[in-house]
């Protein structure tokens, strides 16, 4: 078949890249991302890759007292 898997450090950051320039390609202007507070790896992939946390937090309705922040990206020549 050909298909290149990648594996190892990068990989979220790539994961992340190749969702955000088919967002764009849909007229997308925004990525937003929910993260619960405590995933402290997915918080510092997020950061990476340019997003930033939006106001508010929301407590989880299936495991307070778990709480979420809404991380956003505005697309390159969008929003």
């Amino acid at each position: 078949m050909g298909v290149a898997v990648r594996t190892g450090p990068g990989v979220g950051a790539a994961l992340v890249e190749e969702v955000a320039d088919w967002a764009a390609g849909q007229g997308a202007v925004v990525l937003e991302a929910r993260v619960f507070d405590d995933n402290a790896a997915a918080i510092a992939l997020y950061e990476r890759c340019g997003f930033v946390v939006a106001p508010g937090t929301t407590v989880s309705r299936w495991h307070p007292p778990r709480t979420w922040r809404t991380w956003v990206r505005a697309l390159p020549g969008r929003g």
